[in-house]
Protein backbone atom coordinates (compact mmCIF):
# COMPACT_ATOMS: atom_id res chain seq x y z
CA UNK A 1 0.00 0.00 0.00
CA UNK A 2 3.15 2.10 0.73
CA UNK A 3 3.51 2.95 -2.76
CA UNK A 4 0.08 3.14 -4.00
CA UNK A 5 0.62 6.20 -1.81
CA UNK A 6 3.48 7.10 -3.30
CA UNK A 7 2.46 7.44 -6.72
CA UNK A 8 -0.53 9.45 -5.11
CA UNK A 9 1.64 11.78 -3.66
CA UNK A 10 3.92 12.12 -6.41
CA UNK A 11 0.94 12.68 -8.57
CA UNK A 12 -0.82 15.60 -5.58
CA UNK A 13 2.69 17.09 -5.25
CA UNK A 14 3.13 17.52 -9.37
CA UNK A 15 -0.37 18.65 -10.38
CA UNK A 16 0.91 21.76 -11.50
CA UNK A 17 2.82 20.44 -14.22
CA UNK A 18 0.01 17.43 -14.36
CA UNK A 19 -2.31 20.20 -15.35
CA UNK A 20 -0.23 21.90 -17.69
CA UNK A 21 0.10 18.73 -19.79
CA UNK A 22 -3.35 18.25 -19.83
CA UNK A 23 -3.98 21.81 -20.84
CA UNK A 24 -2.16 21.36 -23.56
CA UNK A 25 -3.14 18.42 -24.68
CA UNK A 26 -6.51 18.85 -25.08
CA UNK A 27 -6.38 21.96 -26.22
CA UNK A 28 -4.33 20.65 -29.44
CA UNK A 29 -5.65 16.88 -29.70
CA UNK A 30 -7.86 16.45 -32.63
CA UNK A 31 -10.25 14.52 -31.14
CA UNK A 32 -11.03 17.42 -28.18
CA UNK A 33 -11.22 20.40 -30.23
CA UNK A 34 -13.61 21.74 -28.27
CA UNK A 35 -11.90 22.50 -25.18
CA UNK A 36 -9.77 25.57 -27.37
CA UNK A 37 -13.03 27.09 -26.36
CA UNK A 38 -12.16 27.63 -22.90
CA UNK A 39 -9.35 29.25 -21.40
CA UNK A 40 -6.07 28.18 -20.54
CA UNK A 41 -6.84 29.01 -16.95
CA UNK A 42 -10.09 28.04 -16.87
CA UNK A 43 -9.05 24.30 -18.47
CA UNK A 44 -6.04 24.62 -15.79
CA UNK A 45 -8.73 25.12 -12.79
CA UNK A 46 -10.90 21.78 -14.22
CA UNK A 47 -8.09 19.24 -14.21
CA UNK A 48 -5.62 20.52 -10.90
CA UNK A 49 -8.51 20.12 -8.21
CA UNK A 50 -8.89 16.52 -9.35
CA UNK A 51 -5.13 15.78 -9.44
CA UNK A 52 -4.47 17.63 -6.13
CA UNK A 53 -7.84 15.76 -4.27
CA UNK A 54 -6.71 12.12 -6.58
CA UNK A 55 -5.70 10.37 -2.98
CA UNK A 56 -9.22 11.57 -1.56
CA UNK A 57 -10.83 10.54 -4.50
CA UNK A 58 -9.56 6.79 -5.35
CA UNK A 59 -9.66 5.65 -1.57
CA UNK A 60 -12.54 3.54 -0.54
CA UNK A 61 -14.69 6.15 1.84
CA UNK A 62 -18.31 5.83 2.96
CA UNK A 63 -20.15 9.07 1.37
CA UNK A 64 -17.54 9.78 -1.10
CA UNK A 65 -19.31 7.44 -4.41
CA UNK A 66 -22.47 10.03 -3.85
CA UNK A 67 -20.01 12.98 -3.67
CA UNK A 68 -17.65 11.95 -7.11
CA UNK A 69 -20.76 11.07 -9.00
CA UNK A 70 -22.08 14.64 -8.24
CA UNK A 71 -19.41 16.37 -9.37
CA UNK A 72 -19.13 14.73 -12.50
CA UNK A 73 -22.69 14.99 -13.16
CA UNK A 74 -21.99 18.75 -12.60
CA UNK A 75 -19.07 18.62 -15.05
CA UNK A 76 -21.17 16.55 -17.87
CA UNK A 77 -23.82 19.27 -17.34
CA UNK A 78 -21.31 21.91 -17.74
CA UNK A 79 -19.31 21.13 -20.74
CA UNK A 80 -22.81 20.04 -22.78
CA UNK A 81 -23.79 23.80 -21.76
CA UNK A 82 -20.27 24.92 -23.36
CA UNK A 83 -21.25 23.65 -26.30
CA UNK A 84 -18.55 20.62 -26.24
CA UNK A 85 -19.61 17.28 -27.55
CA UNK A 86 -19.77 14.28 -25.45
CA UNK A 87 -17.28 12.52 -26.92
CA UNK A 88 -14.69 15.26 -26.48
CA UNK A 89 -15.66 15.04 -22.86
CA UNK A 90 -14.68 11.34 -22.30
CA UNK A 91 -11.76 11.47 -24.20
CA UNK A 92 -10.57 14.55 -22.43
CA UNK A 93 -10.82 12.15 -18.81
CA UNK A 94 -9.14 9.25 -21.00
CA UNK A 95 -6.26 11.92 -21.85
CA UNK A 96 -6.06 12.82 -17.73
CA UNK A 97 -5.67 8.82 -17.04
CA UNK A 98 -2.93 7.85 -19.27
CA UNK A 99 -0.79 11.45 -18.67
CA UNK A 100 -1.16 10.30 -14.51
CA UNK A 101 -0.52 7.02 -15.55
CA UNK A 102 2.39 7.26 -18.01
CA UNK A 103 4.27 10.13 -15.50
CA UNK A 104 4.04 7.01 -13.16
CA UNK A 105 6.10 4.82 -15.34
CA UNK A 106 7.97 7.28 -16.03
CA UNK A 107 9.62 8.36 -12.86
CA UNK A 108 11.18 5.53 -12.18
CA UNK A 109 9.78 4.17 -8.85
CA UNK A 110 8.86 0.61 -10.02
CA UNK A 111 12.01 -1.52 -9.81
CA UNK A 112 10.59 -4.81 -8.75
CA UNK A 113 8.24 -7.45 -9.41
CA UNK A 114 6.46 -6.12 -6.40
CA UNK A 115 6.55 -2.66 -7.50
CA UNK A 116 4.83 -3.79 -10.69
CA UNK A 117 2.27 -5.75 -8.42
CA UNK A 118 1.52 -2.36 -6.41
CA UNK A 119 1.52 -0.10 -9.70
CA UNK A 120 -1.45 -2.45 -11.24
CA UNK A 121 -3.11 -2.17 -8.20
CA UNK A 122 -3.04 1.68 -8.44
CA UNK A 123 -4.23 1.57 -12.46
CA UNK A 124 -6.92 -0.16 -11.47
CA UNK A 125 -8.25 1.96 -8.84
CA UNK A 126 -7.77 5.10 -11.47
CA UNK A 127 -9.38 3.09 -13.93
CA UNK A 128 -12.25 2.52 -11.68
CA UNK A 129 -12.11 6.01 -10.72
CA UNK A 130 -12.56 6.86 -14.36
CA UNK A 131 -15.13 5.06 -15.02
CA UNK A 132 -17.56 6.12 -12.76
CA UNK A 133 -15.81 9.72 -13.70
CA UNK A 134 -17.00 9.25 -17.47
CA UNK A 135 -20.46 7.62 -16.57
CA UNK A 136 -21.50 10.04 -14.44
CA UNK A 137 -20.00 13.04 -16.80
CA UNK A 138 -22.11 11.40 -19.45
CA UNK A 139 -25.39 11.18 -16.87
CA UNK A 140 -24.75 15.19 -16.55
CA UNK A 141 -24.52 15.94 -20.28
CA UNK A 142 -27.76 14.22 -21.19
CA UNK A 143 -29.24 15.73 -18.54
CA UNK A 144 -28.23 19.15 -19.36
CA UNK A 145 -31.10 20.08 -21.22
CA UNK A 146 -33.61 19.45 -18.49
CA UNK A 147 -34.05 22.21 -15.85
CA UNK A 148 -31.91 22.16 -12.97
CA UNK A 149 -34.91 22.21 -10.35
CA UNK A 150 -36.56 20.03 -12.61
CA UNK A 151 -34.02 17.22 -12.18
CA UNK A 152 -33.73 17.99 -8.71
CA UNK A 153 -37.64 17.16 -7.93
CA UNK A 154 -37.28 14.55 -10.03
CA UNK A 155 -34.53 12.77 -8.55
CA UNK A 156 -32.90 12.21 -12.00
CA UNK A 157 -29.83 11.85 -10.32
CA UNK A 158 -31.12 9.71 -7.15
CA UNK A 159 -32.59 7.42 -9.53
CA UNK A 160 -29.57 6.72 -11.40
CA UNK A 161 -26.74 6.84 -8.29
CA UNK A 162 -29.64 3.92 -6.67
CA UNK A 163 -29.28 1.98 -9.80
CA UNK A 164 -25.80 1.90 -10.43
CA UNK A 165 -25.62 1.26 -6.63
CA UNK A 166 -23.77 -2.16 -7.00
CA UNK A 167 -21.06 -1.28 -9.11
CA UNK A 168 -20.00 2.06 -7.45
CA UNK A 169 -19.24 0.58 -4.18
CA UNK A 170 -17.06 -2.34 -4.88
CA UNK A 171 -15.12 -3.91 -1.90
Amino acid sequence: MLLINRFIGLIEDHAESLSLRWVNEVRTNSLTRGYAKLSKNELHDIVFTRFRRLGKWIEKREGLEKDIAENFCKIGRSRAQSGIVSSEVVYSLILEKDILWHYIQNEGIINEGIDMNRALQFIDRLNYFYDKAIYFCLVGYENAHLDEDKVKQEGVFEKTFEGFKHWIIRE
